[in-house]
């Protein structure tokens, strides 16, 4: 026997036996094998394999979920894409938001289009309609398919029918999509070329950095803000984490990284029966660590954003104010299924704030129960569901156009109830750092 032929025989022993050994280890492993290929075989239906394999996927996931276990979740390759866009916080498509405005709820371009884009190269303005994706319709529309319609491969084509108050007649555009970064550190109002003021109106000494999800590049974008607010002079901050729902565990542990002095504990991770996996802290002297700031929470404020609250606050370095947070203390790994196309997102371990408590709402758990991260004493601020509602519409409003009036393309009663409205979780943090910038307790 030739030596290319012996290694290749040696080759399928060995994995072979490896997956014997697998089979032998969990038995069930072999009989799930085993079921879905009678089914295949001998079902009176013929049934794609792509679905049953589907199907055995949600099913065991199912079971996590009856034994408490809500986040963990596998997710085949359409479901997959768009989780690891936002991750990477890439993906292709022509660099503008878009929404539904005015009192038909059309379809339009809500803000201007980012610089360089193929939005604005087409010369796309905020307050146009878009009327067709594709040649299809947009009348009735849902967000959902919007964005599976107007996202795809870079390179390749988008057509989009345009409607514009300032021409006579739609005009139809094809556009070639691009790698379009997205961002995760947004500020407290837009400019009218775009791009983001940090600095309230109120008082520019403080600024407004709010991070909307962690992501990849999540770090160096907060890096980049704070160092060009406190070149320009900005003394204080507001880090808003509110309807922040996660994302990574890394990000979110670069950040703290930033704010706090070297050697304290920014989180734990610990798996089954609590054993210790892994404890992140500081390695040298953050470069804003002086700073003064507070930090925005609501209810869905979670996970990594959670992270990021609970570490701040348990070491004094920020004041929390607002609402509790959404309690999610646990960690989930993307596994890759079938080479990468489908994830299967697993909660591996819990995570443990620096004094030792979790935060997670486990299933069940009472609301007097010790969970979430919540605002320190006397920074409470509850928005009622009517009020969290504005405060939604006057966030969109103000991201889109900076400025709430006539030009942001809302009906008269809408422009008179979001002009006036106060965002008192903001009042609030904004007032404690004025306190304290000022020598006040």
């Amino acid at each position: 026997m030739s030596r290319r032929n012996l290694l290749i025989l040696l080759v399928t022993v060995v994995v072979s036996s490896a997956c014997y050994l697998r089979g032998e280890r969990n038995p069930f492993a072999r009989y799930t094998a085993e079921g879905l290929d009678t089914i295949e075989q001998g079902s009176l239906e013929a049934v794609p394999n792509r679905e049953l394999f589907d199907g055995a996927m949600r099913g065991m996931v199912g079971v996590l979920h009856k034994h408490g276990d809500q986040h963990s979740q596998y997710l085949n390759e359409a479901e997959a894409n768009p989780l690891r866009s936002e991750i990477h916080q890439q993906f292709g498509g022509i660099g503008v938001r878009i929404g539904f405005l005015g009192e038909q709820h059309q379809l339009a371009i809500v803000a201007p289009p980012d610089q360089g884009t193929p939005a604005a190269r087409a010369k796309l303005q905020p307050g146009d309609f878009i009327l067709a994706i594709n040649d299809q319709p947009t009348d009735g529309i849902k967000m959902s398919d919007v964005l599976r319609l107007v996202r795809g491969e870079p390179g390749s084509v988008l057509r989009l029918k345009i409607e514009s108050p300032s021409e006579s007649a739609p005009r139809t555009v094809d556009l070639v999509r691009e790698v379009i970064n997205t961002e995760s550190v947004l500020g407290d109002r837009r400019d009218k070329d775009g791009s983001w003021q940090f600095r309230l109106e109120s008082d520019p000494q403080i600024a407004v950095i709010r991070i909307t999800s962690f992501g990849d590049r999540t770090a160096a974008e907060f890096a980049n803000v704070m160092t060009k607010l406190t070149a320009e002079g900005v003394r204080a901050i507001v880090l808003d984490l509110r309807n922040n729902p996660g994302g990574s565990l890394d990000a979110a542990v670069a950040v703290c990284q930033m704010l706090l002095p070297a050697g304290k504990t920014i989180v734990e991770t610990r798996g089954r029966e609590q054993a210790l996996l892994h404890r992140y802290a500081t390695t040298a002297d953050g470069r804003f660590m002086d700073v003064p700031m507070a930090v925005l929470v609501d209810q869905n404020s979670a996970s990594a954003a959670e992270i990021v609250a609970a570490c701040l606050q348990d070491h004094g370095r920020a004041i929390v104010v607002g609402q509790r947070s959404y309690g999610k203390g646990t960690v989930q790994q993307l596994l890759p299924l079938e080479t990468g196309k489908s994830l299967l997102k697993l909660t591996w371990a819990s995570f443990w704030r620096p004094s030792g408590a979790n935060i997670h709402h486990a299933v069940g758990a009472p609301d007097n129960a010790k969970w979430g991260v919540s605002p320190d004493a006397g920074h409470e601020s509850k928005l009622s569901p009517e009020e969290y509602k504005t405060y939604l519409d006057y966030r969109e409003k103000r991201d889109g156009f900076g400025v709430i009036d006539e030009t942001s393309h809302a009906d008269p009663d809408t422009v008179a109830k979001l002009a006036g409205f106060a965002d008192k979780p903001l009042q609030l943090a904004v007032e404690s750092l004025q306190s304290k910038l000022n020598g006040k307790p």
